[in-house]
């Protein structure tokens, strides 16, 4: 009975040590979701550590490769967001009207080509001057953004016929090759951060695709002070007074005036889709300014964007983090301090309609 009686005790020890046992895998398991307090201000705060193998709810996104694009997998034609191209012209068009000049003269270059022949109205040709003609090369930039070229062959001729006379534009630009850095550059960029497919079709999300280009472009390049003397860029256009695309997108480029970041944002807005003008205005006999349009996808009223003076209100330097957002996508009816040149002004508006 002795040994039954000790028989017995052991049992029981080896039952509680069982338990014990137990209880500590438990533990064990439960130490693998540790619940962590921490305080913050008067505040206790709650979190839990997961060490398990099932994966978070939201895994972090993966960092992307970045595409390293050449020339050649560049498109051919520049981006068309206003559909330009799907227009049809007679061989030698009959234009009545500046806008109608303006508007052929920007078809021929979203084909690539940079010479044209037309016939004017005679009310338009004022009296064969080029004032038409070279109204109509200023007014195309608000699209096609590539400014430096030289009019090699500009002109009106009366042939004779009693309702037109025939006209002439031929450009040549002074460094294809920095236009088409500067394109490779932008779509390399829309390649990089692909728009949605198929278009934008929300205005919130084509605005917040928007202020990533604004973002890149002001924090990319910083203002030139030459900007701020207007004697010293009276003489200096195109790329030499940092005035293109090129000027920020192309390799090495660190500094810029007005012109070069609203053509170099909105370059990047076309090719991603985005229905994006340049504009000059502020005009005084000693400076002028240049800025952005975007017609939104939603048929919305246009808005302004100026990268320039969002740039030079905040930290100004290459590479900078912080970006001032005071003048981007303002609406148009409330903005008084961006006066845009009338003949651009009301072409922008006429392509838009």
């Amino acid at each position: 009975m002795e040994r039954l009686q000790i028989g017995g005790s052991r049992s029981r020890i080896i039952l509680f040590a069982l338990i014990i046992s137990l209880s500590l895998s438990a533990c064990a398991d439960k130490n693998d979701n540790d619940t962590i307090v921490t305080t913050n201000g008067n505040e206790d705060i709650v979190t839990t550590s997961d060490t398990t193998d099932t994966k978070p709810e939201t895994a972090p996104a993966e960092t992307q490769p970045v595409i390293e694009l050449t020339p050649e997998d560049l498109p051919e034609l520049l981006p068309d967001v206003l559909k330009l191209r799907e227009k049809e012209y007679d061989e030698m068009p009959y234009l009545d009207t500046q806008e109608q000049l303006s508007e052929y003269v920007l078809w021929n270059l979203l084909y690539g080509r940079t010479e044209c022949e037309f016939r004017l109205s005679w009310e338009l040709s004022h009296n064969l001057s080029a004032v038409a003609l070279e109204q109509a090369c200023e007014e195309v930039m608000s699209y096609y953004l590539f400014s430096a070229y030289q009019i090699w062959d500009m002109m009106t001729e009366d042939d004779g016929d009693p309702n037109s006379v025939y006209g002439k534009i031929k450009l040549v630009y002074e460094h294809p090759e920095y236009d088409l850095e500067a394109r490779l550059a932008a779509y390399s960029y829309v390649v990089n951060n692909p728009p949605p497919e198929g278009g934008f079709s929300d205005y919130d999300e084509e605005r917040a695709y928007a202020k990533k280009i604004h973002d890149y472009v002001a924090c990319k390049v910083t203002y030139d002070p030459m900007g701020y003397d207007p004697k010293s860029m009276e003489c200096k256009r195109g790329y030499e007074g940092l005035q293109e695309a090129y000027n920020v997108l192309g390799k090495n480029q660190e500094t810029v005036v007005c012109a070069g970041y609203a053509r170099a944002f909105a370059l990047i807005c076309q090719y991603a889709g985005i229905n994006c003008a340049w504009v000059r205005g502020n005009k005084t006999e000693e400076s002028s300014h240049a800025w952005n349009l975007i017609y939104p996808c939603d048929g919305s009223e246009p808005v302004l964007v100026d990268v320039t003076w969002d740039d030079g209100q905040s930290i100004d330097i290459v590479g900078q983090t912080e970006v001032d957002y005071s003048y981007f996508y303002i609406p148009l009816s409330n903005e008084y301090e961006h006066t845009a040149e009338e003949n651009m002004a009301d072409f922008i508006e006429y392509l838009n309609q």
